[in-house]
This record gives C-alpha cells, sequence and structure tokens, in this order.
C-alpha cells in the first residue's frame, strides 16, 4: 500500500556571518607606540600609562595587552630607536657626515619617538643602561675613524675606545636640533655643515689621542 506523501520539511538557509576584521597586530602596536611618544612628548616623563591609552584612544585594558607596564614600553621606544639606527648603518660609507644623515632621515618617520628618547628620557639615571645601548652603537661606527695606524704609540686600543667616545653628546644634541627644526638650516646645509665637522674631528682627533705615526697624521 502506497503510504501518504509526508511534507518536505523546508530548511532555511541561514545567513552568512560576516568575519570580523582581522586586527593587524603590528600595526596597532606601532599606532600605540607613537600614541604613546606624543603623550610623553606632550606630558613629559611622568606620563602615566592612562595617559598613553587615552593618547592612543584606547581602553586602558586593551593598551596593557600590547603593553603590560609602563616599563616595557619605554623599552620598546627605547628598541625602536635602537633598531633604526642599527638598520640605517648597514649602508656603504657616503662621505663625512654619512652616519647621522641616514639615521636623521630615517627618524623624520617618527620624529616624536626620537624626541622623546633622546630628550624626554635623555636625564633619566634609571634608564641609562638603555641610553648606554645606544651610546655603544655609535662608539663602534665612530671607531671605524680611530683604527691606530702601524707605528703608532703603544696602548691604542684604551686611546681608540676614548677617540670613539668624543663626539657622542653633539651627535645626538644635532639629530634633535634637526628633528626639531630650530637650527634654521635646510637639510642640505646642514649635511654639509655636519660632513666638514666630521671631517676635522676625525684628523683632530687621530692627532690628539697619538693615533698615528709620529711621522705622519691621518688624511
Amino acid at each position: 500500500m502506497d503510504l501518504p506523501n509526508e511534507p518536505t520539511a523546508t530548511v532555511s538557509a541561514k545567513p552568512a556571518s560576516r568575519a570580523k576584521p582581522r586586527v593587524d597586530k603590528e600595526a596597532r602596536r606601532a599606532e600605540y607606540l607613537r600614541a604613546a611618544a606624543h603623550a610623553f612628548l606632550t606630558r613629559g616623563a611622568s606620563a602615566s600609562m592612562q595617559d598613553v591609552a587615552d593618547a592612543a584612544g584606547a581602553p586602558k585594558p586593551v593598551f596593557y595587552r600590547i603593553f603590560p607596564s609602563r616599563a616595557e614600553l619605554i623599552e620598546t621606544l627605547f628598541a625602536h630607536v635602537h633598531s633604526t639606527v642599527v638598520k640605517t648603518q648597514q649602508g656603504k660609507w657616503d662621505g663625512y657626515g654619512w652616519a647621522l644623515r641616514v639615521v636623521y632621515l630615517e627618524a623624520k618617520k617618527d620624529r616624536e619617538i626620537f624626541l622623546v628618547v633622546l630628550k624626554t628620557f635623555g636625564g633619566d639615571p634609571a634608564l641609562a643602561h638603555l641610553r648606554e645601548k645606544l651610546l655603544d652603537l655609535v662608539y663602534r661606527q665612530a671607531a671605524k675613524f680611530f683604527a691606530p695606524a702601524d707605528g703608532a704609540p703603544p696602548g691604542q686600543p684604551d686611546r681608540t675606545a676614548r677617540a670613539s667616545r668624543t663626539m657622542t653628546g653633539l651627535m645626538f644634541d644635532t639629530l634633535v636640533a634637526w628633528l626639531e627644526d630650530n637650527d634654521g638650516l635646510t637639510d642640505e646645509k646642514r649635511f654639509v655643515w655636519w660632513g666638514r665637522i666630521v671631517r676635522e674631528w676625525r684628523l683632530a682627533t687621530r692627532e690628539a689621542y697619538d693615533l698615528d705615526a709620529p711621522e705622519r697624521r691621518a688624511d
């Protein structure tokens, strides 16, 4: 016997769920870092995590997921400057003043981060270890100018190390002045001016620290 046809169940199609836009964590981290630099630059080194979270337009718990502590945030600011300096020094030497020129051109992209690290936090003794890591990059770059020549008096390694540290303060002060654009010079004039200073500094410092043979001066 034929069975009566049973009604076919109608399956309603569910609306396709819309995928949430994927958050680019690295982009957000970079955005928050720049906002934090702006907060420190405008409010000073005493700016709180609430201040920097407000500058980033983020709820404090969200900001803490990116930067769990104020100390880690500051270390990240220093690390950004450190990695930028390392990256810019990988290129080929291109005349006196090259090292500062390439750092400056890259630093302009994150001007406030550099100003916070080099100026706002410049005198904090608690951050001396982070500043020393930056200074060490400059010392190592400068040391290339002061390799002792054959026939230089004994004790060259110590003198080379001392010579390499003679311009560090001026270099960072100059970078800050360029980033603040308060020296009244164009970039073209800055680069020429700094190049001449570095050339004369190298010659005078090699002579002062006896890094050449007594009978000749450095080229």
